[in-house]
């Protein structure tokens, strides 16, 4: 059996593993979301880290994260362009994991597009708020479209 490699540090905050899963890394189906090839799985990670850091949840527990350039632009996480990633909320004692999911450009199957797979508006708003992303870049995620 495969084991899905675990990064070697947990989370500042809260001290959770997280593990890199074979089926956003090329393993899974055309349908799955897949996290950029050329995404460091430190980097990865640190979009994990730092939504755990800052606390962007949604109602159920689940983090979401971005990543910005050095320019304060925001990078893609995916293959399909998405930009701000989804973390589901782990058992206890288990690894989290991640995936890319906003907004997707017109590449994504019709089941990761969207308003449907689009993270709650507090999620942009407490994004907005900590200064991972600006107004602007909150309005275009909002409505889908790249910031």
């Amino acid at each position: 059996m495969n084991v899905d490699p675990e990064h070697s540090a947990t989370t500042r905050k809260n001290k959770y593993r997280y593990c890199f899963t074979s089926k956003h890394h090329g393993g899974g189906t055309s349908e799955d979301a897949q996290w950029h090839p050329q995404l460091s799985r430190d980097e990865e990670f640190a979009v994990f880290d730092e939504a755990d850091y800052r606390d962007i949840s949604d109602d159920n527990g689940w983090f979401y994260g971005v990543l910005c350039s050095e320019e304060r632009q925001l990078r893609d996480l995916g293959t399909w362009s998405q930009q701000v990633a989804e973390f589901p909320k782990a058992n206890v004692g288990v690894p989290w994991h991640g995936y890319p999911i906003w907004a997707v450009n017109s590449d994504a199957p019709s089941n990761r597009a969207g308003e449907k797979m689009r993270p709650p508006k507090s999620v942009f708003l407490k994004l907005e708020t900590v200064g991972l992303i600006t107004k602007q870049q909150r309005k275009r995620l909002l409505k889908g479209q790249h910031a």
